[in-house]
């Protein structure tokens, strides 16, 4: 199903169900859209991995499809388990640290714009931005700069890498050249949003790392786009949705239905698809180790120590 359909049959839902909120299109893609997401986590748990050459404690994730919920992390085919950051000693030698480790988390500031080129790729304007090539912003605010016939923003929402320019600007892969866009009018702000991974010591030059997670859902680029859920849990999502229109316009009874019904057709579609499938989220990565090797060696599977 597309998200072109989705919407058309939550219209009508709300117009059967009497929802007397006014419900705009805008609405109905922020609570649908979010609903796809929220279950596909849940239910669907798509694999992936990122391989990256190990250098360095330090790595970005460039992948759109990163969703933070990491299960496993390899260096060179051996298993590096997770540490909480808050236990990590700054400014420690790698000699002074017995084993290697890893931790996440997202890289936050935030800067104004001054200036937005409508060239390809688009160079922006922000003084002292502190960014370096590699990092993601998501861009809000600016005025100007969209598809004249859509009146949709080249760069508002979105997420995006950056390549640096200069210490007071640095350019995304956005074509914005082409007729029909109107020119960059003022404001507009950026909040960076890069997800890392960091060790807690340098790996060996020869080291592989891969990281494997469960993968969001595949992004909306227009209304034409594939609902990226299996068919089945599409009407979990539309019954969310209205749900949650229900419950703003008060009328809580009908709105828990709705909300019952979706929790109930997510709950089906776990118990018969997903119902021997390994779920090495439901254990920390140390003790999938410890389950599963004892001594940490891949290859001894026994649980028999070397």
């Amino acid at each position: 199903m597309r998200y072109q359909e989705a919407y058309e049959l939550i219209d009508a839902g709300v117009i059967a169900g009497g929802i007397e909120l006014p419900v705009s299109h805008n609405l109905i893609e922020i609570y649908f859209d979010q609903a796809i997401k929220e279950i596909a986590m849940r239910a669907v748990r798509k694999k992936d991995s990122q391989t990256f050459t190990a250098s360095g404690k330090e790595y970005i994730f460039t992948k759109a499809n990163y969703s933070g919920q990491i299960y496993k992390v390899e260096l060179d085919q051996t298993d590096v388990p997770f540490v909480d950051e808050s236990a990590i000693i700054s400014n420690v030698d790698d000699d002074e640290v017995s084993k290697i480790g890893y931790y996440i988390k997202t890289d936050v500031s935030n800067g104004s714009i001054t200036g937005v080129t409508g060239a390809s790729p688009t160079v922006v304007t922000s003084t002292s931005h502190g960014l370096a090539t590699g990092d993601f912003v998501i861009f809000s605010e600016i005025k100007g700069h969209y598809v004249t016939a859509s009146k949709v923003s080249h760069l508002n929402s979105k997420r995006l890498a950056i390549t640096k320019v200069d210490d007071n600007s640095f350019s995304v892969a956005v074509d914005s050249s082409g007729g029909g866009t109107t020119a960059y009018s003022s404001g507009g702000a950026w909040q960076q949003d890069t997800h890392k991974l960091y060790l807690t010591k340098n790996p060996s030059s020869d080291n592989g790392l891969r990281v494997y997670y469960y993968a969001s859902p595949e992004e909306k680029t227009s209304l034409s786009s594939r609902v990226d859920l299996p068919q089945q849990l599409i009407p979990a999502a539309i019954h969310c949705t209205l749900g949650h229109f229900l419950n703003l316009g008060g009328n809580l009874q009908v709105g828990s239905g709705h909300m019952g019904l979706a929790r109930k057709i997510e709950q089906d579609y776990m118990e018969t698809s997903r119902a021997k499938e390994p779920m090495p989220h439901l254990i920390p990565n140390p003790m999938q180790v410890f389950v599963t090797t004892r001594n940490g060696s891949i290859e001894n599977t026994t649980g028999a120590d070397d």
